[in-house]
């Protein structure tokens, strides 16, 4: 009979949903924004633990924007700054970096004292709001960083809208105290201009940057370019010819995933190689399933993940997946307005749970902090093995995704076994007829997962018993007398188990003794001064039964519990003297779980 386990504690209620199930299930608005929490949602949320920080690019109790911080069961919310002096900047744009428990950050005015002037500021600020400091003011030839920051070792780094030597936009370094501010690269147009928000964000690998502009190139449509850390071998990997890059780079190996398009445009999802190769269109969008995804995307496994600020079945925009090979496409979320409209920002993955901010929509129409959970994805699967008919298997897969994942196991691709939210399977009294190949779709209402194969072998059982086995090390031929007691204390009353002349420097005693007490020592001595000091160990070896007529010959084979089912290993070939005898496997101590088959021999 096949059973399912189910660990913890109970449950009221178990439902096994299938893919294409409605994706809004699992979304939830854990945040209603209003003006005074800040409006305008710039900045891409960052992730530590169970505590999400972010920030508004205008609102707050002076319209120059808040930096903010929630936890992600929606407790906790509060404006860790209220932007309400210009010269120490105002409205905060780009992505924000988190190290330790500092966070830094750029705005995109502000910074130079006058009333109206400043290109922004870089600043620092403790995750519980104290310590904000500026690290550095940019003037109009300077330019603005609506990028946002990357944190590198112990520097920043980022782009600005403008200034430099050409006034089309520079990528630029800071150490983290502020000191040591340089130009990496000063656009000129001809390679590259306006890394406008959120194009302006960087991504990096190793001494690498890689990221995007929206104007210039060969085309005028925007670049994706690379250039080292210390500024040098800049290079244009791609000049856009349609659409320019809007939305920040995602890196995954030797490969560059981005998004074109803007409020007006459709747009595409891109990839390209960090060598400049192989560039690709994965998708084309259309009004109904997005138009314009600003906010770029983040990565789980193979599937990206990303938002649209518009198109859908209300034009309020989408949350979609999609396959790094194209491949896949699918709308997770129709966003409706009442549960939040215009997603412009990347989405944040914390757990098993996807999380992103809205520009407008909810309650007050000031945008919302919305959670998703994404599809499964198969971490270990079931291990293959071997099992004797009568004994039990177990069988388990390990998933990660988001809550109420509902595991069906099957047994050769057809046969139903069980459906639970529990990643355990046991099998209790196998039979031959359960041999095969199981595997478990593992399923949320956002996708599935199915585990590769495991193996299941049921053999005849052979009969077998651990047995107390002595190792007395010591000089070959010397005789030793090995003896057990029940207790040592209070006087061990020794008994003889019997003596072993040696004939190799190593040699086993078996206990035999049916049953056994619930413990046993012992010991082992010779009589005269040995040349060698001998030594004794303790190990229990299994005694497995061979049965026949007398004089016939048995193979003994061997196959480890956990791993292939056809890697039978030989032990032994035993001409019976006896037609019951005990064959003791002394190889078997200290290595995997073994199971064993007798092969009789003509």
């Amino acid at each position: 009979m096949n059973r399912l386990l189910v660990a913890g504690v109970g449950v009221l209620m178990l439902l096994c949903v299938t893919p294409g199930n409605s994706p809004a299930q699992t979304y939830r608005v854990i945040h209603n924004f209003s003006r005074i929490d800040g409006v305008n949602w710039m900045t891409a949320l960052v992730s530590s633990g169970t505590t999400l920080y972010g920030a508004a690019s205008t609102g707050g109790s002076s319209d120059y924007g808040t930096l903010f911080k929630i936890n992600t069961d929606s407790s906790g919310f509060a404006v860790l700054r209220d932007f309400t002096n210009w010269s120490d900047g105002a409205y905060p744009r780009g992505s924000m970096a988190l190290a330790d428990d500092t966070l830094y950050g750029a705005t995109s005015g502000g910074g130079n004292g006058g009333i109206n002037g400043g290109s922004g500021v870089l600043f620092r600020i403790n995750t519980d709001g104290s310590g904000y400091t500026v690290l550095k003011r940019f003037d109009s030839v300077e330019g603005g960083p609506l990028g946002g920051v990357l944190l590198s070792g112990s520097a920043l780094y980022g782009t600005t809208l403008g200034g430099g030597s050409s006034g089309w936009g520079t990528v630029f370094r800071i150490n983290i105290d502020g000191s040591g501010f340089t130009y990496l690269k000063q656009w000129t147009s001809a390679d590259g201009a306006y890394p406008f928000w959120p194009a302006g964000n960087l991504v990096s690998s190793d001494m690498t940057l890689y990221g995007t502009t929206s104007q210039g190139g060969s085309s005028d449509y925007g670049t994706v370019f690379k250039i080292n850390t210390d500024g040098t071998h800049y290079g244009v990997l791609r000049s856009m010819c349609c659409d320019g890059p809007f939305g920040n780079l995602m890196l995954s190996g030797n490969s560059l995933y981005g998004t074109t398009g803007n409020m007006n445009g459709p747009g595409t999802v891109f990839r390209v190689n960090t060598d400049g190769s192989g560039y690709a269109t994965l998708k084309q969008f259309n009004s109904y399933d997005g138009q314009g995804p600003l906010g770029g995307m983040v990565m789980s496994g193979t599937t990206l993940y990303g938002t649209t600020a518009g198109g859908g079945i209300s034009n309020n925009g989408v949350i979609f997946k999609i396959d790094s090979t194209g491949s896949g496409y699918t709308v997770l979320k129709y966003f409706l307005g009442s549960d939040g409209s215009c997603p412009t920002t990347c989405l944040a993955m914390s757990g098993s749970t996807l999380y992103g901010i809205t520009s407008s929509g909810g309650i007050s129409n000031s945008g919302v902090l919305f959670a998703l959970g994404y599809p499964p994805t198969i971490q270990a699967a079931p291990q293959t093995q071997t099992a004797e008919v009568g004994s039990a298997a177990a069988l388990r897969v390990e998933a990660g995704g988001s809550s109420r994942l509902c595991s069906v196991w099957y047994l050769n691709d057809t046969n139903l076994l069980s459906c639970s939210t529990n990643w355990h399977l046991e099998l209790t009294n196998l039979q031959f007829s359960q041999s095969g190949a199981y595997s478990v779709v593992v399923s949320n209402v956002l996708g599935a997962a199915t585990s590769s194969p495991a193996m299941l072998n049921v053999i005849a059982a052979v009969e077998r018993r651990p047995v107390p086995g002595v190792k007395m090390t010591g000089e070959t031929a010397s005789l030793l007398n090995v003896d057990c007691a029940d207790s040592l204390s209070p006087a061990p009353n020794w008994a003889t188990l019997g003596s072993v002349s040696l004939t190799s420097t190593s040699q086993y005693c078996f206990d035999l003794t049916l049953p056994l007490p619930p413990q046993r020592f012992y010991r082992a001595w010779q009589t005269g001064t040995p040349g060698v000091r001998p030594s004794l160990d303790l190990h229990l070896v299994p005694a497995i039964t061979l049965t026949g007529n007398l004089g016939s010959s048995v193979r003994l084979d061997y196959i480890n519990q956990f791993g292939p089912t056809d890697a039978w290993v030989t032990l032994d070939t035993v001409t019976l003297t006896n037609t019951s005898q005990l064959y003791f496997d002394t190889s078997a101590p200290g290595q995997p779980q073994r199971l064993y088959r007798l092969v009789p021999l003509p």
